[in-house]
């Protein structure tokens, strides 16, 4: 929004293009190129169709959905048959998050502590940064880290 609000007082011409949610008839073949499968499969209507009553349509929330069903194991490539497989009950009573920052948050909830961490530095170094400042605070906080649990675990530290 600041690069746009900067290129529009520097009066370059801008169109903007509102884009709502999609209809169903537009969901399948949305899901279906990102399975890689045929839209008139009815498995994939069906999933489609589940996944836009879930999402609302909403584009994007239909792909993180999808997301969802994959690093949750609900979906899965089936390298037997060469498709993707999916129970569609699990899928229909699985629970779609309504906002942006809460999937965010679910998925971050689910890495490894250690890149939790290493986010929670690289964040603070803004949008773009370098990872070798990261690792030298990581490396850092680590030894800070050990040096304290070893303080209340009544060792001795030097240094």
């Amino acid at each position: 929004a600041f690069h746009i609000r900067e290129l529009e007082e520097m009066n370059v011409s801008i169109t903007k293009i509102k884009i709502g949610n999609l209809s169903v008839n537009y969901a399948i073949p949305l899901v279906a190129e990102a399975l890689g499968m045929d839209d008139d499969d009815s498995k994939v209507k069906s999933l489609a169709e589940a996944i836009h009553r879930k999402t609302g349509g909403n584009p994007f929330f239909m792909l993180m959905f999808l997301r969802s069903l994959c690093d949750e194991k609900l979906l899965k490539y089936n390298f037997g048959v060469m498709k993707w497989t999916w129970d569609e009950d699990a899928v229909n009573s699985k629970i779609v998050t309504e906002n942006v920052a809460s999937v965010l948050v679910n998925k971050m909830n689910r890495l490894q502590e250690e890149t939790q961490r290493m986010l929670m530095v690289a964040s603070c170094l803004g949008a773009t940064f370098r990872l070798s400042p990261v690792m030298t605070v990581m490396k850092h906080i680590s030894q800070v880290e050990m040096r304290d649990s070893m303080r209340a675990s009544m060792i001795s530290v030097s240094g």
